[in-house]
């Protein structure tokens, strides 16, 4: 049970340390953006920041619940769901217009939502976050607060292959079929009130995650795939670009070229959470 506290404990201080960056940097770069609006300077500074911020939050949170998951401490899959539905909330309710997922960022630059150089400093931030996210996540688990920390921490933070499917092609179809399930349903559902819509991708994230975690971890995010599984034993960095970086594109790409260019737009509009609809980030 000390191992289940501690960890839930780390992942509400990250949460809460996030969520006070983030409040800080809407502080300090909105008025500013404001004030020099008229002279031609956008809200940039800021959606970077909220963007690399809300990245690591994404990530770190994960690194602790994946390490607890794989204890087998857990009593049983409906907490382990549970855990993810709830998380998946709180992440949802705090990230504010940052989607934390270079498909995501990708669709919003081809709906005509991001210039092409806001495209490409999100997703180098989402990327520089998720590599930042790995090493934050090994410091706190080199100060030993429990001790499935002290265990890993011993084992040299060494992972196994999230990735369990017999080809390296099953496993890119388990991470497009995720991907285009999430984006059909929000495309589908789009005209949902933001608080309705919250609860529907976070109930359908926990069932993907209970359908195809034991496949490839059902991550369908590059950028969290990056910082939680490349590093891991068991596939070279290529073939985990093929499952973890192709599968998730092809399948976004796919709603966008199946789905109505404006439907899918309007969805990414729609998936704001309830503050950035009120108060853009």
């Amino acid at each position: 049970m000390e191992n289940i506290l501690v960890s839930m404990g780390t992942v509400a201080i990250m949460v809460t340390v996030c969520q006070v960056l983030r409040h800080m940097a809407r502080e300090f770069l909105k008025p500013r953006c404001m004030m020099e609006r008229g002279g031609g300077l956008s809200t940039t500074p800021l959606q970077l920041a909220i963007e690399f911020i809300s990245t690591l939050q994404l990530c770190i949170c994960t690194h602790e619940l994946r390490l607890l998951g794989e204890s087998g401490l857990l009593p049983g899959l409906g907490l382990s769901l549970v855990l993810v539905y709830l998380i998946t909330l709180v992440h949802l309710t705090t990230f504010g217009s940052a989607s934390c997922n270079p498909v995501n960022t990708l669709e919003r630059f081809l709906c005509g939502q991001y210039s092409g150089r806001l495209a490409l400093s999100k997703v180098l931030l989402q990327v520089v976050a998720a590599l930042a996210a790995r090493r934050v996540t090994e410091t706190i688990w080199a100060l030993h607060m429990s001790d499935l920390h002290w265990h890993h921490c011993q084992n040299h933070f060494k992972c196994t292959s999230a990735l369990k499917t017999s080809t390296l092609s099953n496993g890119m179809f388990v991470e497009f079929s995720c991907a285009f399930s999430l984006r059909a349903v929000i495309v589908r559902f789009h005209h949902l009130s933001a608080n309705r819509r919250i609860f529907l991708v976070a109930g359908l994230i926990t069932f993907l995650v209970f359908a195809a975690g034991g496949l490839t971890g059902a991550v369908f995010n590059p950028a969290l795939a990056f910082s939680i599984t490349f590093h891991c034993d068991g596939y070279t960095f290529l073939e985990y670009s093929f499952a973890y970086w192709l599968g998730p594109l092809l399948g976004a790409l796919t709603a966008v070229l199946l789905f109505d260019k404006k439907m899918v737009c309007c969805a990414n509009v729609a998936v704001q959470t309830p503050r950035s609809t009120k108060k853009r980030d």
